[in-house]
């Protein structure tokens, strides 16, 4: 039974511009594929070109630029400040983690474009229309946590940007190939952000509508067992309970297809995220260290700009990464209450046996509704958040120590 249509919210005028606006970012940066919700078949001849642009942006930041500061790593390293060497290091540690997750992320989508499509993009937009009639209190919660990535990905994005102008400020006042080295790298190293948040952003959409799917699931059920609490023996008992084992046999067949939606994005998308958790560990690192060495050549009188920037910036990464986890946390959550709806119907009527056999069926099909695990070694939830800020903050004490002895040595 549909419920009356709610009325009609920001989201619900403006989606496809905000998905016109991620697909354009995406192409931007050579991605083609990320296209949250197709609307319309490219020209083959344009489709042609956008993949070839791909390939061709791919490789500029893959090939050419990377020779181009490999032959200047001794300007980019250079200063007689051996505490201000030991930070530029570990800078170039953290882009070198973001170059290695463009790779993967650049040879999965290749590998996996149709896949993409066909498994992941197309299958959304196919549960989107299984649910169109669903109960719409879940799609609240999804839109504050579209919101709110779409107002965090470009906050961080301009504070990035502030922070290269900053860098350029103060480096235009030295002369010479070393600060327009600097500068041109950290250019770069903006750019593979982008090219790898692209990626991020779209698993997090497929995450978070599984969220969605899965708490709609939920109530649909709860609405379903309620109905059979009310079943009653009579002469339309038999109607009420092929009804009710139809309806249950449709719910468990989208908890298969939500399943397999996530499953699908975890799979073709493991190795990048495998790769932006370490891009988050060394980020996390070199956010601390940053801010470590610019306080320790300054009172907290007296906080420079770049402070500021670097500390708005390791916030924002913080709690960009926090969400991602958080959406993979209320999904585990979520299915736990599946199973508690479920067990509501542990006890079915007796008269009616494909009834009791459909939620046989739907109780085993929940065995196989586990959270996936990146390349089978962990979950993607808040416990992984805790463990990279612990780690981060154990390498962070190394590098303070080795601040702490390069001073003396000075």
């Amino acid at each position: 039974m549909s419920e009356p249509a709610r009325e009609s919210s920001f989201w619900d005028r403006h989606e496809f511009k905000f998905y016109q606006y991620g697909h354009v970012y995406a192409v931007i940066y050579g991605q083609v594929v990320i296209d949250y919700i197709p609307q319309r078949r490219l020209k083959r001849s344009v489709k042609v070109l956008l993949i070839l642009w791909g390939h061709l942006f791919s490789l500029l930041l893959i090939v050419v630029l990377p020779g181009y500061f490999g032959y200047h790593f001794r300007t980019l390293t250079d200063t007689r400040d051996r505490r201000l060497q030991l930070l530029l290091y570990v800078s170039f540690a953290n882009t070198a983690i973001k170059y290695a997750t463009v790779i993967v992320t650049y040879v999965a989508n290749t590998v996996h474009f149709e896949a993409i499509n066909q498994r992941c993009t197309l299958q959304r937009m196919h549960l989107e229309q299984e649910f169109k009639d669903a109960p719409s209190e879940p799609k609240d919660p999804f839109e504050f946590f579209m919101y709110f990535k779409f107002c965090l990905i470009n906050l961080m994005m301009m504070i990035q940007v502030i922070g290269i102008f900053a860098q350029y400020g103060e480096d235009s006042e030295k002369e010479g190939m070393v600060s327009r080295v600097r500068v041109h790298f950290a250019i770069y190293a903006f750019v593979l952000w982008n090219y790898t948040e692209n990626m991020a952003d779209y698993c997090y959409w497929i995450n978070a509508s599984v969220l969605k799917y899965y708490r709609q699931l939920n109530l649909q059920l709860g609405s379903l067992q309620e109905e059979m609490e009310r079943l009653r023996p009579g002469g339309m008992l038999l109607q009420h309970c092929c009804e009710l084992s139809d309806r249950l046999e449709e719910l468990r067949r989208r908890c298969t297809e939500i399943n397999g939606l996530q499953k699908e994005s975890f799979r073709m998308h493991q190795f990048q995220l495998i790769g932006l958790m370490l891009s988050t560990l060394i980020n996390n690192l070199t956010n601390f260290y940053t801010l470590f060495h610019m306080l320790a050549k300054q009172s907290l009188d007296e906080v420079s700009f770049p402070v500021i920037v670097g500390s708005a910036y390791a916030t924002g990464f913080y709690i960009d990464t926090y969400i991602v986890t958080l959406v993979n946390e209320h999904i585990k959550l979520e299915l736990e209450g599946v199973g508690l709806t479920m067990r509501r119907f542990a006890e079915p009527p007796t008269w009616d046996e494909r009834l009791t056999r459909e939620i046989e069926h739907f109780s085993l099909e929940l065995l196989n509704c586990q959270p996936p695990m990146l390349c089978g070694l962990l979950h993607l939830d808040r416990r992984l958040v805790y463990l990279i800020a612990v780690t981060a903050f154990s390498y962070f004490i190394t590098l303070v120590q080795f601040d702490l002895y390069l001073r003396k040595r000075s």
